[in-house]
């Protein structure tokens, strides 16, 4: 009864009111009419109810009073002195105004036991609780009784997805995982008998599993006898006309309502519609309900299904959406056509276009089996490519015989070979000398496709002068769009790389505009959106990116899973950028789903993403799980990504700060920003020495200085002010950083600006100050879903110490020794002792082991220590 409570209410409020004498349960076969009304009955006769409960049968149905046999001991010639006797016998017994009588399968009923019913109903004499069949014919007598007020009717609609979770849930002993509860409701949608036999079936054939507290449906859905049965008894007698209706719909579902009428007879169509097997929606024909389509399938010969498929698919039109060329490329490769190159191809390029690119695959397979040559191989190679076929790909591509016009486009013989070199055989030297060798000769319009694979490559290795200066020498006009698209989404990370934002969003928005024209480059959206948004999020336009990012996630919304996993982690970069912590987690990703570990783009993609999630983990003070995804993401480095090496550096150098060892996140943040310098990227450069700021380094103001000259946008200008007031010691001046990063949007830098300027108050002796500032810091890292960082937590720390002394204390309390100190911090032992006596002053205590036990006991810096004792790198 789950997802029922509403109806059975109902049904007990009927029998209470004496303004009707009870209620009319209609809906479809299957849904849980007579159970629910058998449930209300048997609540009825537990509080004091007589029942009488009748079947109505389509055997009884000739005969009359065949469904109150058992209350008819003589025949009677008076057709009304027979139902008399009836309802007396019905009666007899029962309380007056606590007679209640349940009448299943009431269309059934012969016109005499109607009229029966009817007369039970009309003279009060019974509450009746009957159930009829949706589109049947019923007895006038039976549908009079709502017509004329005197019965309720409800209508009964099938269990809704979430109920069907529910009652799964319940009756199984765990819940469904997502695959066996999308599964079940596709087959049943919502239609209990068949949940009911198909769960049953499923489970005695050893499919249905539970397996980690979740159900799990393994193999192909299996028509069983008993299953097939009870769908025909749904079904009924059919003529073969009709029958051939339902089979060409189950075939191809949807059709084309105007493709139908091409093939099959009109008048079955309207009489499989009237039955219901069919539906119209839109302008497409499908079957009345998934099942029977299953239970069609499964009876019709391998030979008549290919015949059929050769009837749709001839009478399809060329053209339409891309889906409708995919469908008919389908139907004619499974048909009994011969193989027609041209509908195959043109079904392949839409499967690709929609992502496809199983599917792609195997229509290209197809097309280049008739002998077409490169049309077909190429685009084999690349959907082979998208799916992480790279030996595959190759052989494809080993059997190419290349013309000048097939290398005219970007996807060719020779970007493809390097493609796969790249990504799929993860050799970019290799790829490096393929392209040089195919430089050397290459003219007119396959030298630009392959000028622009030189500059992603470019981009790639981290260097983007040179991505300029190979785009320079490009003819867009000998570009196809999606060598454009991939062209402009270059451009687009090698401004924002030097930072250039104003520059890199006008690429996005060509490459964005090339997209709607390319007809296989659909999947590049995600890779410029990237580009986009850390442009932006490097300059500090941060809001401008948030906004990028989520109109993005919510345009990918009806596409295909892997795309929106990238949209998710590109929204998880911007809202990590931003300090949103609790947003940045949710949607970097965990781990490679195991339904995509084979997808081009959510592979990668995944290294760098999840070093991003690795450095939110470690900003949340998740020091074991940060370490873990850093582990992950490591094992998932892609050689030809050199250009996010400077993010790996930042991730470990967050990792060490969260282990407050501040010598070695300084030192990590200076090696990424010296990377960054060495390799032109001047905005990645800005956000490296930013970072080893918030880590308290005082030498950072003069570069950044300079790239405030070089850098556009607000964080490089800031971030340089920044870093002369931690070098100055300046709380002030930190409090006004710490300001105009929260109106940038930079969170976490926000939240370490104050936590800076309290310990630089507390030093000077300004405890208002510092108290205020330490407040804002908290309420910061608050906002940001519970940051911390060493500068968060100095921020409420009483003893005036140095930054290097808290740093030291903070080693002491976690269990090093003076020797180990010195190596962590790359200093002498001499001075650490040193520093440790100040510190003990400071603090008011004597001696090293109070210093640490003061250090553990007391303030947000207890949470930092571990009982297991140091962890040394």
């Amino acid at each position: 009864m789950i997802g029922r409570d509403h109806e059975i209410g109902e049904i007990t409020r009927a029998l209470a009111d004496d303004s009707v004498r009870g209620i009319a349960l209609a809906g479809k076969a299957g849904v849980g009419k007579s159970r629910l009304a058998r449930e209300a009955v048997a609540a009825a006769a537990a509080s004091g109810w007589t029942v009488r409960s009748i079947a109505a049968t389509a055997t009884s149905s000739p005969i009359p009073l065949g469904a109150f046999w058992q209350w008819t001991d003589h025949v009677e010639s008076v057709p009304f002195a027979l139902a008399r006797r009836v309802i007396e016998g019905l009666t007899d017994g029962a309380q007056p105004g606590r007679l209640a009588v349940f009448v299943d399968d009431a269309h059934l009923l012969d016109d005499l036991s109607a009229l029966v019913l009817h007369q039970l109903v009309q003279s009060r004499a019974a509450a009746v609780i009957l159930t009829v069949r949706t589109g049947e014919a019923a007895p006038a007598a039976v549908t009079a009784l709502w017509k004329d007020g005197l019965l309720r009717r409800r209508e009964l609609e099938p269990l809704t997805r979430k109920q069907i979770d529910h009652l799964l849930a319940a009756t199984l002993g765990a819940a469904p995982d997502r695959l066996c509860a999308d599964k079940l409701w596709h087959l049943t949608r919502g239609n209990v008998l068949f949940l009911r036999q198909l769960v049953e079936q499923e489970n005695q054939a050893g499919r249905m599993v539970t397996r980690r507290g979740a159900v799990r449906w393994h193999g192909d859905t299996a028509i069983s006898g008993s299953l097939a049965e009870l769908v025909d008894s749904q079904i009924g007698a059919i003529a073969g006309d009709v029958r051939d209706v339902v089979d060409l719909v189950a075939v191809c579902e949807p059709i084309d309502w105007h493709c139908l009428r091409l093939i099959a007879e009109a008048g079955a169509i309207e009489a499989a519609e009237q039955r219901e097997l069919i539906r119209t929606s839109d302008g497409e024909v499908y079957v009345g309900h998934p099942l029977y389509a299953e239970v069609r399938l499964n009876r019709c010969g391998s030979s008549r299904l290919r015949r059929l498929r050769g009837q749709i698919a001839t009478a399809m039109k060329d053209g339409g959406g891309a889906a409708a060329v995919v469908k008919r490329g389908l139907l004619w490769l499974e048909s009994d056509l011969p193989p027609e190159p041209d509908v195959l191809l043109s079904a392949a390029t839409a499967a690709s276009s929609l992502l496809d690119y199983e599917t792609a695959e195997r229509l290209f397979a197809a097309a280049a089996a008739t002998g077409i040559g490169a049309r077909a191989r190429i685009p084999l190679a690349y959907s082979l490519l998208m799916r992480a076929k790279s030996e595959l790909a190759l052989e494809v591509l080993d059997g190419v015989e290349v013309d000048e016009e097939a290398q005219s486009g970007f996807i060719n013989e020779v970007v493809m070979r390097a493609s796969n070199l790249l990504w799929g055989m993860r050799s970019p030297k290799r790829s490096w000398r393929l392209i040089d060798d195919a430089l050397k000769t290459a003219s007119g319009a396959g030298r630009q496709q392959l000028l622009v694979f030189r500059a992603y490559q470019l981009a790639l290795a981290a260097r983007p002068v040179e991505v300029l200066a190979t785009m320079a020498e490009v003819d867009h006009y000998d570009l196809d769009w999606y060598g454009a698209t991939v062209g402009y989404g270059t451009e687009t990370i090698a401004h924002g790389e030097l930072g250039q934002p104003d520059q890199a969003v006008a690429k996005a928005i060509d490459a964005y505009y090339a997209l709607t024209l390319s007809e296989q480059g659909k999947f590049l959206r995600q890779p410029a959106t990237e580009y986009h948004t850390f442009a932006l999020v490097a300059a500090g336009r941060i809001p401008e990116a948030l906004e990028v990012a989520e109109r993005n996630r919510r345009a990918q919304r009806a596409e295909p899973a892997e795309v929106r996993a990238v949209a998710a982690e590109i929204l998880g970069m911007v809202t990590l950028a931003a300090g949103d912590l609790t947003a940045a987690l949710r949607e970097l990703p965990k781990g490679i789903d195991e339904e995509l570990a084979d997808n081009f783009n959510v592979v990668n993609s995944f290294h760098r993403f999840h070093l991003l999630r690795a450095q939110a983990l470690a900003r949340s003070g998740d020091t074991d799980a940060a370490d873990r995804a850093l582990s992950t993401a490591r094992a998932h480095r892609h050689p030809a990504y050199v250009y996010v090496t400077s993010t790996e550096l930042l991730t470990e150098a967050w990792l060490a700060a969260a282990r407050s060892r501040l010598t070695e996140a300084r030192r990590l943040a200076r090696e990424a920003a010296d990377f960054a310098r060495e390799h032109d990227q001047f905005a990645r450069e800005v956000w490296c020495l930013q970072t080893a700021v918030q880590f308290d380094d005082t030498d950072a103001a003069e570069r950044l200085a300079e790239l405030a000259g070089i850098v556009q946008g607000p964080r490089a200008a800031l971030a340089a002010r920044y870093a002369a007031a931690v070098a100055a010691d300046d709380g002030g001046e930190l409090d006004w950083a710490s300001a105009e990063f929260e109106v940038m949007g930079d969170m976490l830098a926000a939240a370490d600006a104050a936590g800076q300027a309290a310990a630089a108050y507390r030093r000077a002796g300004r405890a208002g100050s510092a108290m205020t500032a330490a407040a804002r810091a908290q309420r910061l890292a608050t906002v940001c879903g519970g940051a911390t960082s060493p500068a968060i937590e100095a921020a409420s720390f009483a003893p005036p110490f140095s930054n290097r002394e808290l740093e030291i204390a903070v080693l002491v309390a976690q269990g090093l020794t003076n020797r180990e100190i010195a190596d962590a911090v790359s200093l002498s032992v001499r001075t650490v002792e040193s520093h440790i006596y100040r510190a003990s002053s400071k603090a008011g205590v004597s001696g090293r082991s109070a210093l640490g036990e003061m250090m553990r006991r007391r303030g947000p810096l207890s949470s930092r220590f571990d009982a297991r004792g140091p962890q040394l790198q």
